[in-house]
């Protein structure tokens, strides 16, 4: 068994033959049969005749003698016509299709046909061409022709339907080997009205029947559950859903294979009865009624064949076809399942074996060499050597063991997650909304470029205010010593006037009031040259701050410049939006500056010729009367002295006043503004946070949409997209203790009082996303540290109060991650089996864009058999039509309950030596051979084998509902 199991395939289940009873429009057996030969699309006929088998049994022995064998597969379809007639007084039309596997399938349908029985004026006729005749002959005595009679006789056999259905139910072989097909058209279900007396009638019938003989799409959809909820119930009450199949029902050549309106039946199934019985299990996903069959699939995007070769005796040389679309691989514990999917993804440039966990790494020694080869559906290839580096082209989505393990049980805010979830996103974006992108972390930063250099913006001016604030809370906290430093000077000054000595004459007198007088009038001047310098450097401050200004403008036109060139804005008008720096500022200050230092040059006096009034002149003049105050020179130098010593306590005292009053004014008010700045820094970072976030939102807005669509499933409208504001409080705590000596009493008691305070009053607000909610946060806890700011006492040696601020104001820590939730709870939360769950729908449900094979290696490690069944199982059947599914599983939910088309097999034998041998068996769930079919080994390997399942059975008392 190495097929590809369950595929589209054109099967005609209603076809007539020459010699048919009614309607005989063909000619000759040879012109029928080469018809049939050449017709290259039909692998299956279903050859109906009137309650008879003779001209099946005719084609069948044409077969077997050599004719038609482009046709996989013969079956019997009996056609029969029961009472009671319907309201539009026809016989309703019911089909028996009878598996043909049995050997003596003829004789036993024919026995079977014997013990159907109709009563005609009292005597007892049975279904066989004898009695049939017989009855013609009864009904019409005038009839000689026996093929007339045949004609007539069975045209009235008309068994009533409960009479019908108790001779099929006590005919075991026969109901165990039929399938009941009813017409759902005028000579069927739809000959019934609705609000008749028959109502109850047809529902039995319905109800008797396992599929429906209708081609039309309103029928389809009835019975396949997809009508209103009201027509869903009555489909159920009905015992539905039913599989709908049509036939070309063809009496002539003309009409051989042409239904009407194309409507061709398409089965996904083995070329076998078995096959055919599928279409019960799954009837919207084994049949088809259309022109082409529903192939989704990207061909070059579907491996149809694996190629194994030069293993050295690990694999056989195998070249094992693969079905397009869900593949499931079975076998014991280390039979070589986990290989198999590895090799696939190797050639397909999706694995490099390097994980230590994985069998390419444990046997690469073993197999180096090896060589493995895919066709893909458009007949291109990709190949991959063991041993041998492979390029990385990503052909198939591969999620390894470990790396399901790893999401599941793993740190799931991890870079694998994002990376998922993004790619997700990123494919349900409308194209023209990518933005030319490639992948959503390059939309991303296309987006929030202009949003992460505005928060560095802030960041720097947060820095920046409070080196500022600092300087000027260092400022105010020095006013009482200037206070007291004027106090200081007061009384030296009282002290040094005091050691002055009386004047002897009136002309000392005189002069020493000059020399004061001279003194006051030099302090006032070198107060104002000192005035005039601190201009000079305030114009140098103010140039640098031009300086700083010109390099970022020229920093944002060499930023703007590519996006105004993406624009096509010419670069002759490019000018027009970069900021205009005129030199009018420049010439200003440097006529200022001119100005400054000629007036200082005016009142410093020349060296040569001094000025009066100037400095330099004063300073002569002081030195002149100091000579001539006294002629005692002793007591002349102590005089000069003091005088001068006096002249620099007047003008320090006069600075210090200076410095105070700017202090208690202009600085308090700018201390007052920079606080505020500050705050508004630190909170337009959390804003500008906000603005990413609504840019997020709106990129993930599609698939939120998506998930609260009317078509979205129940589990994935539980599924919710967000954005979650992530606080790393460890590592700003971490930081944070380095500043504080913990020997001493710190705020909050201990530095653990901070970690807690910080929990309960910052955290919450950092991470609620309201930006209203920040300042107030920071002065609550702030308000937990000493009133006078913050106290030195417990900073360590060398940390200012500038770090504890910065520490403070820091927001490196806080950042936009994505969340996702299931039913309300974040990923993170959910226990390891929900987690896979979730992710495996994000992988089938949401991740539609991806059209490449997808390999999945045992996803149901962590899941429990409800969830696999009643929430991945539908994913799985939904995802397989639009891509290929290679899974490897040990839950038979995920083999039978999806479906599969193809069921693969492995095993393992030892050699001598104790090394493996690999071997692969494949096909569809119905495909037998020799007897023993793949769902035998499903159930051996699955479910411990028939008996064990049996007994869990009884155990477990399920009845079946009428």
């Amino acid at each position: 068994m190495k097929s590809a199991g369950s595929e589209w395939r054109r099967w005609d289940l209603h076809i007539d033959t020459p010699g048919t009873l009614f309607n005989d429009q063909f000619g000759s057996w040879d012109e029928y049969l080469d018809a049939i030969e050449c017709n290259t699309d039909v692998k299956v006929l279903g050859i109906t005749d009137y309650m008879l088998l003779r001209n099946y049994s005719r084609l069948l022995r044409a077969q077997r003698e050599g004719r038609i064998q482009n046709i996989s597969l013969l079956v019997p379809n009996l056609e029969f016509r029961i009472a009671p007639p319907t309201d539009r007084s026809t016989a309703i039309n019911i089909h028996l299709i009878v598996s043909p596997d049995d050997p003596h399938h003829e004789r036993k349908i024919v026995e079977a046909l014997g013990r159907l029985v109709w009563v005609y004026q009292g005597n007892r006729y049975s279904c066989v061409p004898e009695q049939l005749t017989a009855l013609g002959q009864a009904f019409s005595p005038g009839t000689v022709d026996g093929e007339a009679a045949l004609k007539i006789g069975a045209q009235q056999f008309k068994v009533d339907f409960s009479a019908f259905r108790d001779w099929f139910v006590n005919e075991g072989w026969l109901k165990a080997n039929t399938l009941v097909a009813v017409s759902a058209g005028t000579d069927g279900l739809s000959g019934f009205y609705q609000d008749g007396g028959w109502a109850a009638l047809r529902s039995e019938i319905t109800r008797f029947s396992d599929i429906i003989l209708s081609g039309r799409d309103a029928e389809i959809e009835f019975w396949l559950g997809q009508g209103t909820d009201e027509q869903h119930e009555a489909m159920r009450r009905l015992h539905g859903p039913k599989p709908c199949i049509h036939g070309s029902d063809a009496h002539s050549l003309e009409r051989l294979f042409k239904p009407d309106k194309d409507r061709f039946c398409w089965i996904k199934a083995d070329l076998t009865f078995n096959g055919l019985r599928q279409v019960l299990h799954e009837p919207a996903g084994r049949v088809h009624i259309g022109p082409t069959p529903p192939n989704f699939h990207d061909s070059s995007r579907v491996i149809s064949t694996l190629r194994l070769s030069n293993s050295s005796g690990w694999f056989d040389d195998i070249e094992l076809p693969i079905n397009a679309n869900l593949i499931s691989i079975i076998g014991p514990k280390g039979s070589g399942k986990s290989a198999v999917a590895e090799l696939i993804a190797l050639a397909a440039g999706s694995t490099d074996g390097r994980d230590p966990a994985s069998f390419l790494h444990r046997a690469g020694t073993h197999i180096k060499g090896m060589n493995v080869e895919l066709i893909w559906g458009d007949r291109s290839s990709s190949r991959a050597i063991v041993g041998t580096p492979t390029e990385m082209n990503q052909e198939v989505r591969y999620l390894s063991q470990r790396f399901v393990e790893d999401l599941c049980s793993g740190d799931l805010l991890g870079q694998h997650l994002i990376d998922e979830i993004e790619n997700v996103i990123f494919e349900n974006l409308d194209n023209t909304d990518t933005l030319n992108a490639s992948t959503f972390r390059e939309l991303r930063t296309i987006r929030t470029k202009e949003t992460h250099i505005r928060i560095g913006r802030l960041r720097e001016n947060l820095i920046r205010i409070i080196d500022e604030e600092i300087a000027l809370r260092d400022n105010e906290a020095s006013v009482g010593d200037k206070k007291k430093r004027i106090s200081a000077l007061e009384e030296e000054k009282a002290n040094l006037q005091a050691q002055i000595p009386e004047a002897t004459s009136t002309a000392e007198e005189e002069r020493r009031k000059r020399l004061s007088e001279r003194r006051e009038v030099l302090r006032d001047l070198e107060h104002k040259i000192g005035s005039q310098k601190q201009q000079l450097q305030k114009v140098s401050d103010v140039r640098s701050r031009l300086d700083e200004l010109k390099s970022q403008i020229s920093r944002f036109a060499y930023e703007i410049g590519p996006l105004l060139n993406d624009l096509g804005i010419p670069a002759t008008e490019q000018q027009q939006f970069i900021p205009a720096f005129a030199s009018a500022p420049e010439q200003m200050l440097e006529r200022i500056e001119r100005t400054l230092t000629e007036h200082l040059d005016e009142l410093q006096g020349s060296r040569e010729a001094p000025k009066p009034g100037t400095l330099l002149q004063l300073r002569a003049e002081l030195t002149a009367l100091v000579q001539e105050e006294t002629e005692d020179r002793a007591l002349r130098e102590k005089l000069k002295i003091v005088q001068e010593r006096l002249s620099t306590i007047e003008v320090e005292i006069r600075r210090i006043a200076d410095e105070i009053a700017h202090i208690v004014g202009p600085e308090s008010l700018r201390r007052k503004a920079a606080r505020e700045e500050r705050y508004a820094a630190y909170v337009g970072v959390f804003q500008c946070l906000c603005d990413e976030q609504s840019i997020l939102e709106s990129l993930y807005a599609p698939i939120s949409a998506k998930l609260k669509s009317r078509d979205a499933t129940i589990h994935e409208q539980k599924l919710e997209f967000s954005i979650r504001w992530q606080a790393d409080i460890v590592t700003w705590l971490q930081r944070g203790m380095t500043l504080f000596d913990q020997r001493k009493k710190l705020p909050y008691e201990s530095f653990d009082g901070i970690a807690n305070a910080a929990a309960e009053i910052l955290l919450p607000a950092w991470m609620s996303g309201n930006p209203d909610r920040i300042r107030p946060a920071m002065e609550t806890f702030l308000a937990g540290f000493n009133a006078d700011g913050l106290s030195p006492n417990f900073r360590r040696a060398g940390i200012g109060i500038g770090d504890i601020y910065k520490w403070l104001f820091e927001v490196g820590h806080i950042r936009l991650t994505y969340s996702l939730k299931y039913n309300g709870t974040e990923l993170a939360k959910l226990s390891p089996g929900t987690k896979g769950t979730v992710l495996l729908i994000l992988y089938l449900g949401m991740d539609t864009a991806d059209t490449r094979p997808l390999i999945v290696d045992q996803p149901d490690d962590n899941l429990d058999n409800e969830s696999i069944y009643s929430m991945l199982a539908p994913y799985f059947k939904q995802a397989k039509n639009r891509r290929q599914i290679i899974l490897i599983t040990h839950n038979p939910n995920l083999v039978v309950n999806t479906d599969s088309e193809q069921v693969v097999v492995s095993a393992n034998e030892l050699r001598t030596e104790g090394l493996p041998s690999f071997s692969y068996l494949a096909g569809a769930l119905e495909t037998v051979e020799n007897g023993v079919g793949i769902r035998d080994h499903v159930c051996r390997i699955l479910e411990g084998g028939a008996e064990a399942f049996r007994r869990r059975e009884r155990r477990y008392e399920l009845k079946q509902n009428e």
